[in-house]
């Protein structure tokens, strides 16, 4: 049975909380309902934080300190907190299935994501995927290790529920240190157009290592994602997309991008160049002024906050470290990283192990 969504301004009661199952049945059906209303957002937002609140003990000493202002009644949390030695979490250690990691050098400290089970998080990424109008995935290869070799990577995870759910017979094309540069030649000779799924590092080796040029059959089409901070690479969006089209024949509007974060349960896409990147109906976007915390205007850029109803065992509302623009609740550019930031990233753990050995 399905419990009434009542809006109830930041403090739940103890003895109104939802039950953890109610919850999760309630934001499973509200993830595969695309045409709920954003009062159901809002509702459904409040009861997340009641519950969240009520069960996760650093997340309350943050709300209890910070002043409820009309324009932020739920606090986001940075990602900061998840490098604690005790990250954010609803779970007791032994609730805890599930912990996805973030990448870092010898001695840094990494954030953690503690999971009860990957469920919730397995439907945020297939309902996305339909949700915001990905291409049909052809003959697959992923750019990634499998969750055996990566089995705290949030990235490859999300890559082996991709495979799993859309294209069982998908092949990974790293292993370790190596890119298995025959099969994509093999692949690619077939004729059939094929989908590349990897990391914009990962394809930077790959690219470095093919002998020649590609040419992907009519229909193909690829996903990057991941940055460069830390790597000691620096390419633009454009010099990455020109590289695409040059090594593998492909035209921007055949690229994808996916932007997400081991704190987060969802992602955001957008494809091309110019593009903004697409929000799914079960986050919210705000964009705040560095120096006020304030909402910035649309236009006007200052750091992401995405409040994510996925993250049912965490914390729902981050601050990211990532610059963006704001247009809408749904839509925002991103500019990049905050320089100040540690170096982090899928994209940048990838590009260490494959040039390990060099």
């Amino acid at each position: 049975m399905r419990f009434p969504f009542t809006p109830i301004l930041y403090a739940i009661p103890q003895h109104i909380m939802p039950d953890y199952q109610l919850l999760l049945a309630e934001i499973d059906c509200f993830i595969r309902s695309p045409h709920r209303s954003q009062h159901d957002f809002d509702s459904l937002a409040l009861l997340l934080h009641g519950y969240q609140k009520a069960n996760n003990p650093n997340y309350a000493a943050l709300c209890h300190q910070s002043k409820a202002h009309a324009h932020n009644d739920i606090p986001a949390l940075t990602t900061d907190a998840f490098k604690f030695h005790s990250p954010p979490s609803c779970l007791t250690d032994k609730q805890i299935a599930t912990t996805f990691m973030t990448s870092g050098t010898t001695g840094e400290m990494r954030g953690k994501h503690h999971f009860r089970d990957t469920t919730l998080y397995e439907t945020s990424i297939i309902e996305c995927w339909k949700n915001l109008k990905l291409p049909k995935i052809n003959t697959l290869l992923i750019l990634t290790p499998t969750p055996h070799e990566a089995p705290h990577s949030s990235l490859a995870h999300m890559m082996e529920t991709l495979r799993t759910h859309l294209s069982p017979s998908a092949n990974y094309l790293i292993n370790q240190d190596t890119i298995y540069l025959q099969l994509l030649k093999d692949t690619v000779a077939s004729g059939k157009p094929v989908t590349l799924l990897g990391t914009a590092l990962a394809f930077l080796n790959l690219f470095e290592q093919l002998d020649q040029p590609l040419s992907l059959p009519p229909g193909s089409w690829a996903m990057e994602t991941g940055g460069y901070k830390g790597s000691g690479r620096d390419l633009n969006k454009q010099n990455l997309y020109q590289q695409f089209q040059s090594f593998l024949s492909l035209p921007p509007d055949s690229i994808w991008n996916e932007y997400s974060m081991t704190e987060l349960s969802s992602q955001f896409y957008t494809h091309g160049l110019d593009r903004p990147h697409n929000a799914p109906h079960w986050t919210k976007i705000s964009v705040i002024d560095p120096e006020t915390d304030l909402p910035v205007n649309p236009g006007d850029s200052g750091y992401l906050v995405i409040h994510d109803l996925a993250n049912i065992d965490s914390v729902a509302k981050i601050r990211t470290q990532d610059i963006a623009i704001y247009h809408d609740e749904r839509t925002f550019t991103l500019i990049g990283r905050d320089p100040s930031a540690l170096p982090r990233g899928c994209s940048r753990s990838i590009d260490e192990a494959l040039n390990a050995s060099e």
